[in-house]
C-alpha cells in the first residue's frame, strides 16, 4: 500500500512539474515574439519617417515598386510614389500634391497620373496632412470675421465662440506647418531633377493649391496647375501678390462650373489675380463635382495635357 502511495505521489509531482514547465515555456516564447516585433530592422533604424498620419509605412509596404523615401535633410524622410513614363522620350515630370488629409496613394491622384505616364510623363505624388486642429479653428474664426461674411446675418462673428492661440503661437504653428510642406515639395522636385527631368509641372488638388503656388514662387516647377482649388481666407488675400511675383509663369485654374458656396467665386478670383499682375493665369471651368471624383480624372488629365501643349 505504501509503494502505491509513493508511486501515485511521484506521478502527481511529475505531472505538476510538466505542466509548469510547458506554461513557462509558452510564456517565454510569447515574450520572445513581442521582443522580436519591437526590434527595429536596420532599415528602420537608418530611416526616421516623418509621421504625417497618412499611413506612409503601410502604403510603402503595399507598393514597394513605386514607393520612394525623400530625404528631408536631417528632418527624417517623406513618402512619395513615383511612376516613370511609359512612352519615350519623356516630356517631363508631373509632381502632384494631394488634397488636405489625402495620402500619396489618393485614388484621384492615381487616376490623374495614369494618362500622364501613358503619354510620356513621369509622375510623382505626395500626401498632404491636415493642419493642426488649433490652426483650423483660428482660420475658421478669421473666415467668420471677413467683411463679406459679416453681411450674412447667419454668420455673426460675435456668435462664433472659438478659443484660439496667441498671435505669436499661431504664426509659429503656421510657419512650421507650411515649411514642412515646402520642404517635401522641394525634396520631390530635387529627386525628379536627379532622375533627369528638365520640365516639372506642379499640380495641387483642393487645399494643396496654395502650397504648390508657394513652391512655384520659390522657383520650383515650370507650370502650375490647380484642380478644384480651395483657399483659406488669409491665403486667398495674399494670392495676387504671390502670383504677381512669378510674372508670366503659366497657371491653370481648373474649377468646377457647378454653383457652390465659396469664399470667393472663381470668376472673381480670376479678375483679382489678373488685376494684381498674374500674367500667365488662366481659368477653366470644368464639368466636375466641387471635389472631383476619380472617374472624372481622365477628362481632367486630357484638359491639362491639352493646355500644356498650347503653352
Amino acid at each position: 500500500m505504501s509503494n502505491l502511495n509513493n508511486r501515485y505521489t511521484r506521478r502527481v509531482f511529475f505531472l505538476g512539474w510538466l505542466i509548469l514547465t510547458l506554461t513557462l515555456g509558452l510564456a517565454g516564447a510569447a515574450v520572445g515574439e513581442e521582443e522580436a516585433e519591437t526590434v527595429a530592422t536596420p532599415a528602420q533604424k537608418q530611416r526616421a519617417v516623418v509621421s504625417s498620419g497618412l499611413g506612409s509605412d503601410v502604403i510603402a509596404a503595399q507598393r514597394p515598386d513605386t514607393a520612394i523615401w525623400l530625404d528631408l535633410e536631417g528632418d527624417g524622410a517623406e513618402l512619395a510614389l513615383f511612376e516613370p513614363e511609359l512612352e519615350a522620350p519623356a516630356k517631363g515630370a508631373v509632381l502632384m500634391l494631394a488634397d488636405e488629409g489625402q495620402s500619396a496613394a489618393s485614388e484621384l491622384l492615381g487616376a490623374l497620373g495614369e494618362p500622364f505616364a501613358a503619354n510620356g510623363w513621369g509622375v510623382m505624388t505626395l500626401g498632404l496632412e491636415a493642419p493642426p486642429y488649433e490652426l483650423q479653428r483660428a482660420w475658421r474664426l478669421a473666415d467668420a470675421r471677413r467683411p463679406e461674411r459679416q453681411e450674412d446675418e447667419s454668420q455673426d462673428p460675435s456668435s462664433v465662440m472659438i478659443d484660439v492661440m496667441e498671435d505669436g503661437e499661431l504664426e509659429d504653428a503656421e510657419d512650421q506647418y507650411r515649411t514642412r510642406i515646402q520642404d517635401r515639395l522641394s525634396a520631390a522636385a530635387t529627386n525628379l531633377q536627379e532622375r533627369g527631368y528638365e520640365r516639372i509641372v506642379l499640380v495641387g488638388v483642393g487645399a494643396a493649391a496654395m502650397h504648390v503656388a508657394r513652391s512655384a514662387a520659390a522657383g520650383t516647377g515650370d507650370q502650375l496647375i490647380w484642380v478644384a482649388p480651395r483657399f483659406y481666407p488669409a491665403d486667398e488675400s495674399a494670392l495676387g501678390e504671390l502670383l504677381a511675383s512669378v510674372g508670366a509663369l503659366p497657371v491653370l485654374d481648373m474649377h468646377s462650373a457647378r454653383p457652390q458656396v465659396a469664399s470667393l467665386s472663381p470668376r472673381k478670383r480670376a479678375a483679382r489675380l489678373k488685376k494684381a499682375g498674374a500674367q500667365g493665369y488662366q481659368l477653366q471651368l470644368v464639368g466636375t463635382g466641387v471635389r472631383p471624383e476619380p472617374r472624372e480624372a481622365a477628362m481632367l488629365a486630357n484638359r491639362i495635357q491639352s493646355w500644356l501643349r498650347s503653352i
